[in-house]
């Protein structure tokens, strides 16, 4: 039976919600679970203390541990559905600084949880990914034993904005009634928007059902620097150009 979350903090009500459907097939059979109401807090726990690196993919992710409630600096929570009803729950997210120095002294970390509702006929979550951590750098992981079901592993797009969490195996998933760890990014910024977004992918009833949750919290928006390949190759053609127009 799922454990109770031992956090506690406030939160201001925030609902965003989008869907796309897909066929896809699926066959899920994980027990279902009713946990109880979310919240959270970190501290860093030593299994393992690694920055996920632009381009990282299938890494096993950080474990912290819990030290009770510390303060945030800001709290999010709403409702999702996704699919005209098909796959529906809650979520939380929380910015706060850094009380370790993972990343930075007086840096931030941004933490969330997904809860999917009970009740649904073979729904679940199999992945998500939050947006836009261009150029910060990101340790990335769980804090453990604050929800039913950790990632098994986490990605970074090749260019960093993407932050991945894997939450499916071929035998398991975020299934109804069930609440993920709630999921951290600790960073090396130190001031924050709410422009980001959380895009989950998921299913039921033999479709692939995903959205995505606008107005998360993001470190400010950078956006990201060109490769040196592609200023050579600007460079290269800028040459080109006006070796033509003076021939």
């Amino acid at each position: 039976m799922a454990g109770t979350r031992r956090f506690n903090f406030a939160t201001c009500a925030s609902q965003h919600e989008i869907s796309v459907d897909i066929m896809f097939p699926m066959n899920l059979t994980r027990p279902r679970y009713i946990v109880a109401a979310m919240a959270l807090m970190l501290t860093e726990f030593s299994l393992h203390a690694n920055v996920l690196l632009p381009g990282d993919t299938n890494v096993a992710p950080d474990v912290f541990s819990n030290p009770g409630n510390p303060p945030v600096l800001g709290s999010l929570s709403g409702t999702f559905n996704f699919g005209a009803g098909l796959l529906t729950g809650s979520w939380e997210e929380v910015v706060l600084v850094d009380p370790l120095g993972i990343t930075c002294a007086g840096c931030l970390d941004f933490a969330f949880a997904v809860s999917v509702d009970p009740g649904l006929t073979n729904a679940a979550i199999f992945s998500m990914n939050l947006g836009r951590y261009f150029n910060y750098t990101t340790d990335v992981g769980y804090v453990i034993d604050s929800g039913d079901l950790a990632p098994n592993s986490i990605s970074r797009g090749p260019f960093g904005g993407g932050i991945g969490f894997n939450l499916s195996t071929m035998t398991s998933a975020l299934a109804p009634g069930e609440s993920s760890d709630f999921l951290v990014v600790a960073t090396n910024a130190t001031t924050y928007d709410t422009n980001g977004n959380l895009t989950i992918s998921g299913g039921a009833n033999s479709q692939s059902v995903n959205g995505q949750i606008n107005g998360f919290f993001e470190p400010t928006f950078v956006a990201p620097e060109p490769s040196p390949a592609l200023l050579l190759g600007l460079g290269l053609l800028g040459l080109a150009a006006l070796w033509k127009t003076k021939s």
